[in-house]
């Protein structure tokens, strides 16, 4: 087996991402927003029926089993974290609970809540499927590959809480408060737009809504 991490097949837009990056830090978090609540509820669900088959489904070659800790960095480099999963199936996640002051507004940050099987889902399907990196493109195509699991208005909570936040801290090197917000629909699709003519060497997975 490879221990080769790939180069993303999407590449960023260096343009768009300052114009994501900006928006997302101008937004105002608005947790009382109803699409924004209900986006966010439809991520939750949607990342737990995914976590619930990655790690307990008998059908699949091999469930992984998911630690959450709060090591700062379990894993060396994103080789590592890859072949980890792939081999041994195991994930160590470092949970968000010890961010204290970049809780998350809608998505509960306790160890082993919401926000951290979201992060387990980014690693495993994002990451460890497609063999992406944590690089600027990498996270970029991570995204991309792993919309395609979801539907509906979890793909726009999706949208910010991963490319608009690496949007941020790839363009600026700082990260970006956890927001309740909704990036605008019409700047994502234009993103997606421009990348759309370059992830086409990917299956076209797909989830039905739940």
């Amino acid at each position: 087996m490879t221990d080769s991490i790939r180069l993303s097949p999407a590449r960023v837009d260096g343009n768009l991402a300052r114009e994501v990056a900006c928006t997302l830090i101008d937004a105002r978090s608005n947790h009382c927003d109803e699409t924004v609540r209900a986006a966010y509820e439809h991520l939750e669900r949607q990342s737990d029926a995914i976590f619930v088959q990655l790690t307990r489904d008998p059908s699949l070659k091999g469930c992984v089993k998911v630690r959450f800790t709060r090591c700062e960095r379990p894993y060396d480099s994103d080789a590592e974290l890859v072949r980890a999963v792939r081999t041994v199936r195991v994930l160590e996640v470092t949970t968000s609970e010890k961010d204290r002051d970049r809780r998350h507004p809608l998505l509960d940050c306790r160890v082993g809540g919401a926000h951290d099987r979201f992060r387990a889902v980014h690693d495993i399907v994002g990451h460890t499927w497609p063999w992406l990196g944590f690089d600027r493109d990498g996270e970029f195509g991570a995204w991309l590959f792993q919309d395609r699991f979801y539907c509906g208005l979890a793909r726009w909570a999706l949208a910010t809480e991963l490319h608009a936040q690496h949007s941020v801290r790839w363009t600026t090197g700082d990260l970006c408060d956890h927001k309740a917000v909704l990036i605008d629909r019409g700047l994502l699709d234009r993103v997606r737009e421009k990348a759309g003519g370059r992830v086409s060497a990917w299956s076209r997975a797909s989830r039905p809504c739940r």
